[in-house]
């Protein structure tokens, strides 16, 4: 086999297994990068333009958009079963209600505002929680990227997003690895081949793990 050909069959190797984990999980992850205050869409849209063509791009960066308008969706409507559920028991409450609490708040019109803002809750916004998200600037960070914690950023935000920051909140919480499973496998295919099949699981424990600790101690005299 010629160099030329070994280099191609090693690029179209690891092409083919980047697809499998991009195709894998690339929704998953570029809904996760737009949902962080500080790519939002761009990232998706440069990224995607490189990754793909340009058809392809398009078609992708519109699934990962539709994908993230249904989630909304879904999540806006447990929010407004939710708040429905609250008004009910809200009601009850106040009908069950002591006889100084009832007399206290005739003639004030607290009951009348109390109704006004139950209806109120009770209405879809007309300008939905991730169009705002979007038309907002970008969050520029004050540091590396390793000081900005994305997950307090939406606590942080969470009243002014109540909906977008519960979905939000799911997403990135989801740890997302798939190689480092895979790795672990193969590494102990290397160690049990036809010719070591007959190692104890003991015996192999020590030979992964005295690997780990070689590969680690030469990292750290390069450094």
């Amino acid at each position: 086999m010629s160099e030329d050909h070994f280099v191609r069959d090693m690029v179209k190797a690891i092409k083919e297994k980047f697809d499998k984990y991009w195709g894998e999980c690339h929704l998953l992850m570029a809904i996760a990068s737009v949902l962080d205050p500080r790519f939002k869409k761009w990232l998706i849209g440069m990224s995607y333009n490189i990754l793909y063509t340009e058809d392809q791009a398009a078609k992708n960066i519109k699934e990962v958009e539709d994908a993230l308008e249904d989630m909304y969706k879904d999540y806006l409507e447990m929010q407004n079963a939710l708040i429905k559920e609250a008004s009910i028991n809200g009601i009850k409450t106040t009908k069950g209600s002591n006889w100084v609490s009832e007399h206290a708040s005739n003639g004030s019109g607290w009951e009348e505002y109390e109704k006004y803002i139950k209806e109120v809750d009770l209405q879809k916004p007309q300008v939905s929680e991730l169009k705002m998200y979007y038309d907002e600037g970008l969050y520029i960070m004050q540091g590396g990227m390793d000081s900005f914690n994305v997950l307090e950023w939406w606590n942080i935000h969470k009243l002014k997003f109540s909906v977008l920051s519960k979905m939000a909140i799911d997403v990135l919480a989801i740890p997302i690895s798939t190689v480092a499973s895979e790795s672990t496998f193969s590494a102990w295919g290397r160690v049990i081949e036809p010719f070591r099949s007959c190692l104890a699981p003991e015996t192999v424990q020590m030979l992964i793990c005295g690997g780990d600790w070689i590969r680690k101690a030469g990292s750290f005299e390069c450094l």
